[in-house]
């Protein structure tokens, strides 16, 4: 890793990669194969690749993090430059979110209807014994919970649909997406009935749902990292290794591998050592070295979104079609692993280049509307739009 000018952060580009990725991997690893206590003559890379592949949960902590600082970060240097637009802001944020739901909503409804209907069983019924999977499929495929997932109320008013459990998050990323802004507009202008109604809303709605505000409290974590990046700006020059990157990247690492060894469920845990280590990477200006390592950074990072959002489904037909019950992770299991890790990937690779690739050309066509045309937003530095799970 090495430094450069203040721009597009790859090292960032690199974590959001490597947390959608070990979201899958710890899926394909719960959904296809057997728990670890049940497991047979696994070796020692075999218990290894077992404790590595739990780390699903506090992936997403990271992505909530990401997401304050990138959208977070969109909405203060609008409303700082006086380009605050609701309209534009929405239609960008709901067409970045659906753009990729839509299609695995479908995809979702797709290989679960198909999968029940070839040989149902346990893997869709909830009973084959994988913590990732304990729902009647079937029951949660109808046309209200896929309104209701639609609307982001997915665990708020209903279930997550089908048996896409990962969908949890998006309801509350969803919501952070209004809250804060609610909140700082008015904070910021202290008039406008407009900006009292949003925060009122807001405030409404966190009243409503408080199982959301543990999160939400990590997503201003990533808030924070822009306020710092302007109160503190990024060192212009460096010689020698990033030091507190590298003393807070063990320290993170060692939140990590606590929360696995105590069974720690507290998401703070883990989330105070990662805003630590994202802000040692943001101030000592931290690149990724050499440049084809920041060029499959920024690639595997541009379609998380569509890898998170579309696995899950898929694997779970795959495990209940194709195996009919969770296998050992002996020899034939681990190229079994590699290989369906791959099949996922290109999956979500497939579905990016029809969808998710492209999200600002369906956001340019919107905003061709006159009736949501605002002042532009605030020059950026490339890759500012970037950001957690979406």
């Amino acid at each position: 890793m090495a430094p450069t000018g203040k721009q597009h952060c790859d090292t960032l580009d690199l974590i959001r990669a490597l947390a959608a990725g070990a979201v899958c991997v710890s899926h394909l690893r719960n959904l296809m194969f057997v728990d670890y206590r049940s497991s047979v003559g696994i070796g020692l890379a075999g218990k290894a690749l077992y404790f590595v592949s739990n780390y699903g949960h506090n992936a997403v902590v990271v992505f909530f993090l990401l997401s304050g600082y990138f959208v977070g970060g969109s909405v203060l240097r609008q409303v700082e430059a006086g380009a605050w637009n609701w309209q534009r802001y929405l239609t960008e944020r709901l067409s970045r979110l659906w753009i990729v739901l839509i299609p695995a909503l479908l995809l979702t409804l797709f290989w679960d209807r198909l999968g029940i209907a070839l040989v149902g069983g346990p893997f869709y019924l909830g009973t084959e014994g994988t913590f990732d999977q304990q729902i009647n499929v079937a029951s949660h495929l109808g046309g209200a919970t896929l309104a209701c997932n639609f609307v982001f109320l997915q665990t708020l008013a209903c279930g997550t649909f089908g048996s896409n459990g990962p969908l949890w998050s998006l309801a509350n990323e969803f919501w952070y997406y209004l809250w804060f802004p609610a909140f700082y507009v008015l904070l910021r202008q202290r008039r406008g009935f407009l900006a009292f109604v949003a925060a009122a809303f807001a405030l409404g709605t966190m009243a409503a749902f408080p199982s959301l505000l543990s999160g939400f409290g990590l997503w201003l974590l990533g808030v924070m990292l822009v306020w710092l990046d302007k109160r503190f700006p990024a060192r212009s020059a460096r010689t020698g290794l990033p030091w507190f990157t590298l003393a807070s990247g063990v320290v993170f690492l060692a939140a990590l591998v606590s929360s696995r060894l105590f069974l720690w469920s507290n998401d703070w845990i883990v989330g105070v050592p990662c805003f630590v280590f994202l802000r040692c990477i943001l101030w000592e200006n931290v690149r990724l070295r050499p440049v084809p390592l920041s060029r499959i950074a920024v690639l595997f990072s541009g379609f998380s979104y569509s890898l998170y959002l579309t696995h899950f489904s898929f694997i779970l037909f795959v495990a209940a079609v194709g195996f009919g019950q969770r296998i050992q992770l002996d020899g034939r299991g681990a190229l079994v692993f590699g290989g369906m890790l791959v099949i996922c990937y290109a999956y979500a690779y497939l579905v990016y280049l029809l969808f998710e690739q492209n999200t600002k050309r369906v956001q340019r066509s919107i905003q061709q509307f006159r009736f949501l045309r605002a002042k532009p937003e605030p020059a950026t530095t490339p890759g500012r739009s970037r950001g957690s799970i979406t």
